[in-house]
């Protein structure tokens, strides 16, 4: 047997391994940013299983975490564990684990299990971002142009994907659902939270238009999602950041999304004119079906069907789940068949069913906990003398913290790479946040100078 015939991947992913681990342990911001680089494609569903590369990128991706993290807890004599919420976060991944125990006696294959696992493991980037990006003011600087530059790739690729789905599939206008892609719109939603309150904060011209180039790249591909409730939210989550801003800011920022917002619109038009009419009788289309629960808005039957069925096998198994890649049948009112699946909209169903209600609550209470953190943040940050970009991510944070919790009821996010890897991002600025405004109290270098 050939081993190098039969996987010709297999000698350059142990020398991208290698690399990884090195990069990782002498240069750790270069191996995050090689991470956020990746991002664009290691989270867009192909929609044809696994391929090798996801395979691959996936393996690197959580075993050098896992690496990281043996080395920090190990080699480094500082405590890694700063509160209880990072505590319940690495109790939740352990607890995560036992639960194979409950997938072996349901006949859950372990390969799909490992892989639903090895999904939660991507949460822990939270540790070294917070670690590597939130030492001082140049590091966090470094955060935000990384984050920015991987959430405007995500958004240019996922645009790609759309009109090259365009291109292939349209034949009538009704087929321009089939084109789109749903999976990355919430990390679209979170880039606009953040860089709207940027562009507010910033007291440079330059990263005000980046930041503004930035949002419009994201809105674009947030539309494109043609995803009613992550539409609705752009609206709620600016609205929440409002509150947290001065009189002023909030005048600049309605006058200039209308502009903005009229001149992005009529680019379209003039580029695409059909298409951009099309589009806007078929989002007309999509907010008057959300009126209709029976027979009009499927995608809603299908997700009460989906949890209701799960939660039939949450009854019997209350404690320990069913395991995580546990099926279960439901009727698919769009196909108009029974399927078993192992996939729930309705993520807080969907973590219970797999993994019980102790295990569950856990994930939960680390949730409630970072939200409650987020809230302080922006509420710190209205009279802080910190650095504007500081309090724009603390603000521009919590603004999209609701949606979190929306995303997770319309989504099961739990479950899928973009969910674990935006958990991992919200903590992270949490974190760092809560910590540069706490330490702009007393270091100069982290303070505004008016």
């Amino acid at each position: 047997m050939n081993i190098i015939a039969d996987w010709p991947w297999l000698l350059p992913a142990i020398a991208c391994g290698i690399s990884l681990v090195f990069l990782m342990i002498r240069f750790p911001k270069v191996w995050l940013g090689l991470f956020l680089a990746a991002l664009p494609y290691f989270l867009t569903d192909t929609g044809k299983g696994l391929s090798a590369t996801e395979v691959v990128a996936g393996g690197l991706f959580t075993s050098t975490i896992l690496m990281w993290m043996f080395w920090r807890i190990v080699v480094d004599p500082r405590p890694l564990v700063k509160g209880w919420t990072d505590f319940l976060l690495l109790f939740f991944i352990v607890a995560a684990f036992a639960n194979i125990i409950i997938a072996k006696v349901n006949n859950v294959g372990l390969m799909g299990w490992a892989v639903d696992w090895s999904y939660l493991l991507l949460m822990l980037y939270y540790f070294p971002f917070r670690e590597e990006f939130g030492q001082n003011k140049r590091t966090f600087n470094q955060f935000l142009v990384l984050s920015g530059i991987s959430s405007t790739l995500m958004a240019l690729y996922s645009t790609y994907n759309f009109k090259q789905r365009m291109a292939e599939n349209m034949v009538y206008a009704y087929q321009i659902m089939s084109s789109r892609s749903a999976v990355l719109g919430p990390i679209f939603l979170l880039s606009i939270c953040i860089t709207v309150v940027v562009i507010l904060f910033a007291t440079r011209n330059s990263t005000r238009l980046i930041a503004i180039g930035v949002t419009l790249v994201n809105l674009v591909a947030l539309g494109l999602t043609f995803t009613r409730t992550l539409w609705v939210m752009v609206f709620f989550c600016i609205f929440l950041a409002m509150v947290f801003m001065r009189y002023r800011q909030n005048m600049r920022l309605l006058i200039g999304s209308t502009a903005i917002l009229s001149v992005l619109f009529l680019s379209l038009y003039i580029v695409y004119p059909k298409i951009t009419v099309i589009t806007a009788k078929y989002i007309q289309v999509r907010f008057a079906s959300s009126t209709q629960i029976t027979g009009g808005d499927l995608s809603f039957e299908t997700r009460i069907l989906e949890a209701n069925n799960a939660w039939r096998k949450v009854k019997e198994s209350p404690l320990g789940g069913n395991g995580l890649r546990a099926r279960f049948v439901t009727w698919a009112p769009i196909e108009q068949w029974h399927n078993s699946t192992a996939f729930v909209h309705i993520g807080y169903v969907g973590i219970i069913h797999k993994l019980g209600f102790p295990t569950a609550i856990i994930i939960f209470a680390v949730l409630i906990g970072f939200a409650l953190r987020a809230l302080r943040n922006a509420w710190d940050a209205r009279t802080s003398t910190a650095l504007p970009l500081i309090r724009a991510l603390a603000i521009g944070t919590f603004a999209f913290i609701p949606a979190v919790f929306v995303n997770i009821f319309m989504a099961g996010i739990f479950d899928q790479r973009y969910g674990n890897v935006m958990f991992a991002f919200v903590f992270a600025s949490v974190a760092i946040a809560e910590d540069l405004l706490r330490r702009a109290r007393t270091e100069p270098s982290l303070q505004h100078v008016q």
